[in-house]
């Protein structure tokens, strides 16, 4: 059964990832011989996940038949908390979005109020016909979290949730398997798999908003580390002696002195002290201010705010360079509310990272923003439901009963997935 499982699963994610879409492509790349092929072939029809059409081009003969993922025959919940904003989307089972809500959220909220604001925009968001046809749920979480339990250990901006049953909650809550992992392991992952032709097979995401963290792709698997700690920059000590706290409760955090509540922070200092007309003028109105005052002041020409920016940039461009050098990835993506200034962060953090990086490890290397009008987050959490449900293990319990439905993730071993492609 083991072997079976393993062969169907890796067609289905030759067919999903569009690597190999025929039986003569499947053939060539697994090494399998035909007849294996069209057994497997047979079994993915024959559970729904998979469907063959006439693809129309013709050589002479017979117009070749393509294989496709049923999109249609299931639906993920996918979704993304950053530390102030949220991201929910339906996709269907080719990570397409069917429907999605982006709201401003402040996750120190904690869990309980979190997830019940959650559970209220998807009740929004979900048709019945879509709810009965719900196959995993997909979710990130702005900090470390036990892929193999979907627990959230020690967040530091996170009050409340430290050792919260995320996944235990959600699967009550939907009746199907949910995995929860770091937004930017999402973040990374999501990109990653709708750039990976261009981007290489390591890939080095950074997101840097109100709060800061990477992810990192490494010969095209998702890099979590050996607890899920992986890439969590924004707590790197930048400033032995300093005295500024970070929200982990350290000092000298970079977070402390780049993320975006640190920016809006320097940034009301800069406005009180009259170097800053558009932040002052902000304040004026009477409102709190946030990353994104600071942002638009700098896009707005305001020299407070683009001072602001500059240092952020070349302070994370620092840590970038590390990675760089350590990682040595083909393509670095900036995410983030950061990104939204344009070249003047980007700029900053290239030079940054040329500066002090190894000249081989920066020769060809590619530092671009991220395309996806910041959807990659919730593409990330539909490609890890995705993944998941069709890696052998998993795919071995539910391909009889043609649904997810019904079953936990809770007993899929914790490891490092091969992406589909």
């Amino acid at each position: 059964m083991a072997n079976h499982t393993q062969t169907l699963s890796a067609v289905i994610g030759l067919v999903r990832s569009g690597t190999s879409v025929t039986r003569p492509e499947l053939m060539r790349q697994t090494g399998l011989g035909r007849t294996v092929i069209s057994q497997r072939v047979d079994d993915a029809l024959r559970a729904g996940i998979i469907r063959e059409e006439e693809d129309g081009v013709s050589t002479g003969g017979r117009p070749s038949k393509v294989l496709r993922i049923a999109q249609d025959r299931g639906y993920l919940l996918a979704a993304v908390f950053g530390a102030s904003r949220a991201h929910i989307a339906i996709t269907d089972l080719a990570g397409g979005i069917v429907h999605d809500r982006a709201i401003n959220w402040d996750i120190a909220a904690g869990p309980e109020e979190s997830l019940h604001k959650f559970s209220g925009l998807v009740d929004e968001l979900m048709s019945p016909g879509i709810r009965e046809n719900l196959w995993a749920v997909g979710i990130g979480l702005p900090g470390p979290v036990n892929f193999a339990s979907g627990i959230p250990v020690s967040p530091p901006i996170m009050p409340g949730w430290g050792g919260f049953p995320v996944r235990e909650r959600l699967e009550a809550a939907f009746g199907v398997p949910v995995w929860v992992d770091n937004d930017c392991n999402l973040m990374a992952l999501g990109t990653w798999t709708r750039t990976h032709q261009t981007a290489g097979d390591n890939v080095l995401f950074i997101k840097a908003g109100t709060g800061i963290g990477a992810g990192l792709i490494s010969r095209r698997q998702l890099h979590r580390g050996a607890k899920g700690a992986a890439g969590d920059i924004g707590h790197l000590i930048i400033a032995e002696e300093s005295r500024v706290q970070c929200r982990c409760g350290k000092f000298g955090c970079l977070e402390s002195f780049a993320s975006g509540w640190a920016l809006a922070r320097d940034g009301y200092s800069a406005a009180i002290a009259g170097r800053s007309p558009y932040l002052a003028k902000a304040l004026e109105n009477g409102k709190s201010l946030s990353v994104m005052d600071v942002i638009y002041g700098s896009n707005e020409d305001d020299a407070a705010c683009r001072e602001l920016i500059l240092r952020a940039g070349h302070l994370i461009g620092a840590q970038v360079a590390g990675l760089v050098n350590v990682f040595n990835p083909s393509t670095v993506y900036l995410g983030g509310s950061l990104a939204l200034t344009g070249s003047i962060y980007r700029d900053i953090v290239r030079d940054a990272v040329i500066r002090r990086s190894l000249p081989l490890a920066v020769d060809d290397l590619v530092l671009a923003e991220v395309a996806l009008q910041h959807n990659e987050g919730v593409f990330g959490a539909a490609e890890l439901a995705l993944g998941e449900l069709f890696q052998p293990d998993m795919l071995g319990r539910w391909l009889h009963q043609k649904t997810p439905q019904g079953l936990s993730a809770a007993v899929t071993k914790a490891r490092e997935p091969r992406l589909a492609g």
